[in-house]
């Protein structure tokens, strides 16, 4: 994972995790590049600007981070931010914000796939998905957290143990 944009910018940053419900393809990674970068230059809360870095990771999830300590992203700043990526949505035909009912996770091979939350409680109750499985946090919200591995953690270890009542 390569979030080398973040450097500098303390543990207790706030993040937002946006999952796509797919790989982007490589003309679409371009268009986000572009759309972020221009975004995050200019991106503002209270007409001041905002310390603010983006990663793009896995070819499937956008992180943006914002240091706190200097200006607290406000609702509109926030509500801006999304509204872009939906922009950027509709370019595209992908959803990014808004997969919160879905559940990503690492498949045995080591790539990301996500499902309904019903479909992966099937799987957990089928044993398809064990203690062991790779499962995203999309809701941590510091990047303390993400660099100390809190975002990719074992299922046996994360929320979703408790929410899909795994007996493993």
């Amino acid at each position: 994972m390569n979030i080398s944009s973040f450097d500098g910018l303390p543990d207790e940053t706030r993040i937002w995790i946006y999952a796509a419900e797919r790989k982007l393809t490589p003309s679409e990674t371009t268009l986000l590049e572009k759309r972020m970068s221009s975004f995050i230059v200019d991106w503002t809360a209270h007409k001041r600007e905002l310390r603010a870095s983006w990663a793009f990771v896995y070819n499937q999830f956008v992180i943006v981070a914002v240091d706190e300590s200097l200006m607290t992203a406000s609702g509109c700043s926030i509500d801006s931010m999304t509204r872009n990526l939906v922009a950027f949505e509709a370019q595209i035909g992908c959803k990014l914000v808004g997969t919160g009912m879905q559940i990503f996770y690492r498949t045995e091979e080591g790539g990301v796939k996500n499902l309904p939350r019903l479909a992966f409680k099937s799987q957990v109750e089928q044993k398809k998905v064990t203690g062991d499985t790779i499962v995203f946090d999309n809701t941590i919200q510091t990047l303390g957290a993400l660099k100390v591995g809190q975002w990719e953690t074992i299922f046996q270890n994360s929320w979703h143990s408790e929410a899909f009542s795994a007996q493993l």
